[in-house]
């Protein structure tokens, strides 16, 4: 782990203590209010991360994220830019991928888990290239679209990414990123038991805010945005009676079990006043931007 010694998107070194988890602290930029780990992982350590024991779980779930995810998402992104080349980043086993290419996008992925990485040329004969961004090769001004489904909390310098994306995003084109929404409802009640508090893989907690002046100092213009429920008010039941015990825990499972009729909400995109916990941003390339992106 390498330690964050000041904020990525405004640099200053001032920040305050946020939480605490996984014997990890988070904290608070002072200045421009985003929320970061104190520490992150190597390259060497996300790729060792990121293994077969870490995606085959996911392939329970990916189905019904196909479903109820990423089919309202390609109706968006078909609206907004087509046809044309669509490079999803952080691919994982193609799922995403696969539908885009149903849809008539031509597809490519980047992948940096080896064992995802042959999952999905070998299930869906997908063009899928392991390794980080910078070893793919990809001439500037390549793509229509690029995507980045939960992927910009796991990098480790959000700016540097976001300018090697803008690097092979052709003029005008659409990128969509999608990430948890640290302001939410369901994060502020749950805490540290959010789902998606994880310091250890999730090194940045971003809201509409900073991830709209993240991407107009990339050289993105924040066309719309959109938000769903990733967790349910049941599953933030359940994750709160987790380090309890006796009375108050058993109270906690049992109103969680009565409002899990609530749980349809879940993957439903929700009115612009609503909070879900993850949100989707939807943004064109306006200006190509320079820097040191040699890292990705």
């Amino acid at each position: 782990m390498k330690h964050v010694s000041s904020c990525n998107l405004c640099g200053s070194a001032d920040s305050v203590f946020y939480c605490s988890k996984d014997s990890l602290s988070v904290v608070r930029c002072l200045k421009c209010g985003l929320i970061y780990s104190s520490e992150v992982r190597s390259h060497s350590e996300m790729k060792d991360h990121y293994s077969e024991d870490y995606f085959k779980p996911y392939l329970q779930t990916e189905a019904l994220h196909a479903r109820k995810r990423f089919r309202k998402r390609i109706k968006e992104i078909k609206r907004l830019r087509f046809p044309g080349s669509l490079l999803d980043i952080g691919c994982g086993a193609g799922f995403f991928l696969k539908l885009a290419a149903d849809e008539g996008y031509n597809v490519s992925g980047v992948e940096l888990s080896q064992w995802a990485c042959e999952y999905a040329r070998k299930t869906f004969a997908l063009n899928v290239i392991n390794g980080e961004l910078k070893d793919a090769g990809f001439a500037p001004d390549t793509f229509d679209v690029i995507t980045l489904w939960h992927i910009v909390e796991h990098v480790s310098d959000p700016v540097k990414f976001l300018m090697e994306v803008n690097r092979l995003l052709k003029k005008d084109g659409l990128l969509v990123v999608e990430v948890p929404n640290i302001r939410s409802v369901a994060a502020k009640l749950a805490g540290t038991n959010w789902e998606l508090m994880a310091p250890k893989e999730h090194f940045f907690y971003f809201d509409l805010h900073t991830m709209s002046r993240l991407l107009q100092m990339t050289g993105f213009a924040v066309s719309g945005n959109r938000s769903y429920f990733w967790t349910t008010p049941g599953m933030v039941l359940r994750a709160k009676a987790g380090p309890k015990t006796g009375l108050s825990r058993l109270c906690l499972l049992f109103f969680a079990l009565l409002i899990e009729v609530f749980s349809f909400l879940r993957f439903q995109p929700m009115p612009a006043f609503i909070q879900g916990d993850v949100i989707t941003v939807y943004a064109f390339k306006t200006e190509n931007v320079s820097g040191n992106t040699d890292e990705f």
